[in-house]
């Protein structure tokens, strides 16, 4: 029988998951030092793992921000021989993508979850895998599933998923149930867009790997990385899924981001050297299509920019799933919104 999971001061005094941003500054709703020890209790008290089995598994050093563009991450992860890894790998599978310390999946495995436990009313439950770019942190969490044991149906591995996603699971033998992808680093920095986990060729990933009826969770406590997500998933996915109206019918709330300066000049920039380019190359072209440039100008400036009917739905107000991530503790114990999304493959 697995053991029961109990949280630690340990949990609570790593940094939070794969990528999370920041707390915020004191004076902005983030804990002070006098909150600090109210804050870690608050995570021991609903995730982690027992001190006997984080000291049995050993600590690690851990480096935060590591560029998923860096070569070796670009080199997709072969898929482990499902029936050695896994004691049932016609199971359905949910996938967490960017699992940081690998928590959440460890206690979805010991049955919290509303979502789970219906899900497994239906079918003889999942197994579940975490893919990370952190590579200390994936050998820890193994140790973590093999100590509780849990490492028949919990795996963790290596793999940038942007890059991985559809190369690893092509073959596993069972339904992909459920996706997830929480509190990603948000890449700030215009430069660093292409870094984030959620880009076109996640989404159409999903699409081909996921039946219909498959679920698709986004959350972040950054608005404009949760509206990046959202918004990724409507622009090239709103052929395949789209918001569960049973959950966003529910508790909702509603927020915004407003279009950075910095932002809209960089898009009228490239919108202009898409211009010139296409200019140029009519030009130079011999069928006398020397105005094709200028109509291009002229089909841009006529399209209205585009933008998330989704956006209208508003956010969860609660996590359907049940169990929190620790950057979810601490931030929902500030008082701090957390914007999620629960999709449906269509």
């Amino acid at each position: 029988m697995p053991l029961p999971l109990q949280v630690t001061t340990e949990a609570a005094a790593e940094p939070a998951t794969s990528g999370a941003a920041a707390a915020p500054a004191a004076g902005s709703g983030a804990a002070g030092p006098r909150n600090l020890d109210k804050l870690q209790c608050t995570v021991e008290e609903r995730l982690g793992v027992s001190r006997a089995v984080y000291a049995a598994a050993g600590g690690v050093r851990v480096r935060q921000h590591v560029n998923p563009l860096k070569r070796e991450l670009q080199i997709p992860t072969d898929a482990p021989e499902w029936s050695q890894v896994y004691d049932q790998p016609e199971r359905p599978i949910v996938l967490d993508l960017g699992c940081g310390y690998g928590r959440f999946l460890l206690a979805l495995t010991c049955g919290y979850g509303r979502f789970l436990l219906a899900l497994t009313q239906a079918m003889p439950g999942h197994n579940m895998l975490g893919l990370e770019i952190r590579e200390p942190i994936i050998e820890r969490a193994n140790r973590w599933a093999e100590h509780l044991q849990l490492q028949r149906s919990v795996l963790f591995l290596r793999g940038n998923a942007t890059i991985t996603l559809e190369h690893t699971l092509a073959d596993y033998p069972g339904s992909l149930d459920l996706v997830c992808v929480q509190f990603p680093d948000p890449h700030f920095k215009a430069r660093h867009k292409k870094r984030r986990t959620v880009q076109k060729q996640t989404v159409e990933a999903v699409a081909r790997l996921m039946p219909p009826g498959g679920r698709v969770f986004l959350q972040s406590d950054v608005l404009e990385a949760a509206e990046h997500m959202r918004d990724t998933f409507e622009e090239f996915g709103s052929a395949w899924f789209a918001p569960c109206p049973e959950l966003h019918s529910g508790p909702v709330f509603h927020a915004a981001s407003e279009p950075r300066p910095a932002a809209q000049q960089q898009q009228q920039v490239a919108a202009a050297a898409a211009d010139a380019a296409d200019a140029a190359a009519s030009s130079s072209s011999d069928d006398g299509g020397s105005s094709s440039g200028e109509e291009a100008q002229q089909q841009r400036q006529q399209q209205p920019a585009w933008q998330s009917q989704w956006a209208a739905l508003g956010w969860l107000q609660d996590n359907p799933l049940g169990v929190p991530t620790e950057r979810e503790v601490l931030t929902t114990e500030q008082g701090l919104p957390v914007y999620r999304v629960m999709l449906r493959c269509l």
